[in-house]
């Protein structure tokens, strides 16, 4: 796993570079062994893999990653970054491409309601003043290549207070 995480990261960056243009989207090839634990369907592998992409795609774009999985009481925060002087908290959803939902339909009210919590949690204890938002990267995989989308400022209509 350990040289696949490597393995990774080296490709990443050659695909990721800081000098094109900043864009929303993002796609790529699947190595053997990628595959290999998307078909034996092995989440936590498939979950960091994800995150590592998501990790280094913002990066490439000039955000600082300060913290990965953080837990708070109602939530897991997968990336906290930082943006110029905004604090950017990024759900990262990975799934096999389906024609039904994709990976960024697959997160709702309930579910939004708690990393939103978890942010202000996170805000409150750091006694962060500063602005933040919430984005979202989706990662669509099929049998051979990964696509990953950025959604920034997101807001969830339907997701009030109550409930969570």
């Amino acid at each position: 796993m350990r040289q696949l995480t490597l393995n990774l990261k080296e490709r990443i960056g050659r695909l990721l570079k800081p000098a094109r243009p900043a864009k929303d989207t993002e796609s790529g090839i699947l190595t053997q062994a990628e595959r290999a634990f998307f078909l034996a369907k092995q989440r936590a592998a498939v979950g960091r893999w994800a995150e590592e992409l998501a990790a280094a795609f913002l990066q490439a774009r000039g955000l600082k990653i300060l913290e990965r999985n953080v837990r708070e009481r109602f939530s897991e925060l997968d990336l906290i970054a930082l943006e110029g002087n905004v604090l950017v908290f990024v759900e990262v959803r990975c799934r096999r491409k389906n024609p039904v939902m994709s990976a960024q339909d697959s997160i709702g009210p309930l579910k939004w309601k708690r990393l939103v919590r978890g942010a202000e949690l996170y805000t409150l204890r750091r006694r962060w003043r500063g602005e933040w938002r919430m984005d979202l990267v989706s990662v669509d995989v099929d049998h051979e290549r990964w696509h990953l989308r950025w959604l920034r400022y997101l807001e969830m209509e339907g997701a009030d207070d109550r409930g969570c």
